[in-house]
């Protein structure tokens, strides 16, 4: 069973993944349907950087399921996010500073029409509502991409004074950032033998011969032996009474 610390970060590269196709998914769109200009050098830049977040996380997260090992140690994921985080904060930067946001939409026709013609599902609201989005999502990535990144490296920093010098080639995913996890073994269930002693036994008296009353007699049951009386003793007078003595 994958660790806590290996469940949050695969949580966090899973919802910045997620965030990423969203805005892939909208740059995407303006690219097929806005002309590029000085209002629209965005998009490109938003492509890229999607495109280059996803084949950066997607290895990332494929390389913790290997069964042979994470290959990449912690120095070159430190490296990853940090190029990742700087992409997303230069392009919501951009977004945030650029005159894009409050730009009204025009559609033509063809690229020699000057009168513009109302194109269904897009509009002027909806574009800056998805450049919006698209801002948003840019700044959520921002935020979770450097706050994991900044909590990786001071763990990182923190093992390799006090407790590891090696944690840098060791991969995330491999190495025990919160101490060995590691569970007490169970002892084994006491052996219970009976004792051998070879004790004298005793049988229980029957009580029914005590429920019978005064008049049960117990001749016949072995379990009782009969009492016998011992023989009177009679003494013999050696003189005789009423007899005179001799003379």
């Amino acid at each position: 069973m994958p660790s806590k610390f290996n469940i949050v970060r695969a949580s966090i590269y899973g919802v910045v993944l997620l965030w990423t196709v969203i805005c892939l998914a909208i740059a995407a769109h303006f690219q097929s349907l806005l002309v590029i200009n000085d209002l629209t050098r965005f998009v490109p830049f938003a492509i890229f950087v999607c495109s280059a977040s996803m084949l950066v996380l997607l290895t990332l997260l494929g390389c913790s399921v290997l069964r042979t090992g994470n290959p990449i140690s912690t120095r070159i994921e430190l490296g990853c996010l940090g190029l990742l985080g700087t992409f997303w904060l230069a392009l919501g930067a951009y977004l945030a500073s650029s005159e894009s946001e409050n730009a009204n939409v025009e559609c033509f026709s063809s690229a020699d029409e000057t009168t513009p013609v109302d194109v269904t599902g897009f509009s002027t609201d909806t574009y800056q509502a998805q450049y919006r989005v698209l801002e948003a999502f840019s700044l959520f990535n921002v935020i979770l991409i450097w706050g994991f990144l900044l909590f990786l490296l001071g763990m990182a920093v923190k093992h390799y004074y006090r407790v590891n010098r090696n944690v840098w080639f060791i991969s995330v995913t491999s190495y025990p950032w919160f101490g060995p996890n590691t569970k007490p073994a169970k002892l084994p269930a006491p052996v219970v033998s009976r004792s051998r002693s070879r004790g004298r036994t005793y049988e229980k008296e029957d009580p029914e011969l005590w429920r019978k009353g005064s008049g049960s007699s117990r001749h016949g049951d072995l379990r009782y032996p009969v009492y016998k009386a011992p023989p009177r003793a009679y003494t013999a007078d050696k003189y005789m009474r009423n007899a005179s003595p001799r003379r």
